[in-house]
């Protein structure tokens, strides 16, 4: 660690103003301007690092991209003595993890973070992700004679472009801290704008609240509360705010992102309007089933990578505000006010997912599955008692039948069972197979019709109504949110 007074690429150190796990941030003074600046440092041993150093890169070049008042501005980068390092402005103030909001009205955490949405709207309008908003990266630069207090987003280190053609891998590929990350990049499904106003949401949440929205130390329940828990009432912990904001956040917060606002400014519009009294709507109606695929999920624990009660921030942000969708604006507000009474807020997303149609699916599966079975016990009667016959040309006909029939029943019994586990395999095998079971039913009854053996139909409408029932409910999308949710769970296990 460099100590006060120490030089380092030019810079003359003044302070610490934060330390993490991959290195230190200093207060340090201009070599040939006369201001302070925030040189940001990796550790040496983390530099060598190809991932890591191409992710400290790729924060000067992301925030590089970006002219904005309430975005962090970078001066110059480079490598000296074996350390990467970044120049940013610095501006005295705290952060949003700190800064007391109980000691405030509500209205101005409302502001503070209104001017955060609009920077995030600048950003993605240049095709910039933030992917770690969360009230650490969030800088609330101390009022002066001139202007009032005003936030300013820092830390680009995981943001990617929206155009990239690249994924990060390795500790770069996913870094959100876990108490506001949104369901799809915990999923680790590819993301987009509206992850970032979902950690937006959770932000004002804790914020408002004093702590975040899923606050565990288990980071497996952590995870799980976003993916599949319902949005925590805000206002049972701030009986003084209005209950319209209940709703508000619930939308904000939908576990799909297509139910969310269409824009982060939009979303803290919304939040002002119901603070001060001006809108109430109807709840709107939300998935119950959680997004799916394999989490990637680091640690919740351990040191902050970059801490932000000193910060680097350009000091004359201008508080923009954003006009509302004129789409939703012309059908009047779209986000939803709680229902009353106890209980999980309308449109927070639902309960767990019902199984009920995956097992009816998987068991109409299995009872087809039992008239291969009948027949695979048959032949290998009938192939034993032909083992001991002559005819060895009949008993290689009698062998290649039992193999195909055993295909037939591990299809069946198979995909029945990889169904009852929750897994994807098992719903497109069972697609599969219960195609299979229409297609060679309607044949077989089309072929006992024309022959006029009218009592084989007692044998083969059965299988026939079976096969149709296991692929109606296999290909329902009850099944398919179930299955989506015992992945996930899966996921998390494996991790913790």
């Amino acid at each position: 660690m460099l100590g006060v007074g120490a030089t380092f690429a030019g810079y003359r150190v003044e302070g610490v103003l934060g330390q993490g796990g991959m290195g230190t941030v200093y207060l340090a003074r201009h070599p040939r301007l006369p201001r302070s600046v925030a040189l940001k440092l990796l550790n040496r041993e983390v530099s060598t690092d190809t991932e890591l150093t191409r992710r400290f890169e790729l924060e000067a070049d992301v925030v590089a991209r970006l002219e904005h008042p309430g975005i962090v501005g970078v001066f110059d980068r480079g490598t000296d003595e074996g350390h990467l390092w970044i120049a940013m402005q610095y501006v005295r103030g705290t952060d949003a993890a700190t800064w007391v909001a109980r000691a405030h009205p509500p209205a101005t955490a409302v502001r503070l973070l209104g001017e955060t949405a609009a920077a995030l709207d600048y950003a993605h309008g240049r095709g910039v992700l933030h992917r770690d908003v969360k009230p650490a990266n969030i800088l609330i630069a101390d009022a002066d004679p001139l202007r009032e207090a005003h936030s300013v987003l820092t830390d680009f280190g995981i943001a990617r472009l929206t155009d990239a053609n690249t994924k990060m891998t390795a500790t770069g590929a996913f870094t959100a801290t876990l108490a506001y990350g949104s369901p799809e990049q915990l999923s680790g499904e590819v993301v987009d704008q509206r992850t970032d106003q979902y950690s937006l949401g959770c932000t004002l949440f804790a914020v408002l609240a004093g702590r975040p929205p899923y606050a565990s130390t288990n980071p497996g329940q952590v995870v799980m509360g976003h993916i599949s828990q319902p949005v925590p009432r805000l206002t049972a912990t701030r009986p003084d705010l209005p209950a319209a904001i209940d709703g508000v956040l619930a939308r904000a917060m939908a576990k799909h992102r297509d139910d969310r606002f269409g824009s982060c400014a939009e979303f803290t519009t919304a939040i002002r309007d119901a603070l001060d009294g001006r809108h109430t709507a109807a709840p709107v109606a939300a998935p119950i089933s959680a997004p799916a695929a394999q989490p990637r999920i680091p640690p919740e624990h351990g040191p902050r990578e970059w801490p932000g009660r000193g910060s680097w921030t350009p000091p004359i942000p201008a508080r923009a505000r954003v006009a509302t969708d004129p789409r939703r604006a012309a059908s009047g507000p779209a986000w939803a006010a709680p229902v009353a009474g106890p209980g999980p807020v309308a449109g927070a997303g639902g309960p767990k997912p019902s199984r009920g149609t995956a097992v009816t699916a998987a068991i109409a599966t299995l009872l087809v599955a039992c008239f291969p079975a009948f027949i695979w016990c048959v032949g290998l009667v009938e192939t034993v008692r032909m083992a001991g016959a002559a005819g060895r040309e009949d008993l290689l006909y009698s062998i290649i039948a039992l193999l195909v029939v055993s295909a037939v029943l591990l299809l069946w019994a198979g995909s029945a069972v990889l169904l009852l586990a929750g897994r994807r395999i098992g719903r497109a095998l069972t697609l599969v197979s219960s195609v299979l079971g229409v297609i060679t039913s309607t044949i077989g009854e089309g072929a006992v019709i024309y022959a006029r053996e009218l009592a084989g139909l007692a044998a083969i409408t059965p299988l026939l109504i079976l096969s149709v029932i296991a692929l109606i409910c296999a290909a329902a999308r009850s099944t398919g949110r179930w299955i989506d949710h015992r992945t996930a769970v899966r996921a998390v296990r494996r991790r913790y």
